[in-house]
């Protein structure tokens, strides 16, 4: 269950990640290398904060012992 927890809360994020990519970045009157760089800032930034965030959860139910 732990393990389910934390990969659904790392596809959220790369999937978030590439939502705002396709809104906003891809539509900005940017360069390209400026694309690329914004995007994998968001790409570390989203996925790494909600995958954290899906280990600490599962984390804190395992030593609630709800898991």
């Amino acid at each position: 269950m732990r393990h389910m927890i934390e990969f659904g809360s790392f596809l959220f994020g790369l999937s978030f990640s590439i939502l705002v990519y396709f809104r906003s970045i891809r539509t900005a009157e940017l360069p390209f290398w400026k694309k690329i760089f914004y995007f994998l800032i968001t790409l570390i930034g989203i996925t790494g904060m909600l995958f954290l965030s899906g280990v600490l959860i599962a984390h804190t139910l395992r030593k609630l012992q709800l898991l």
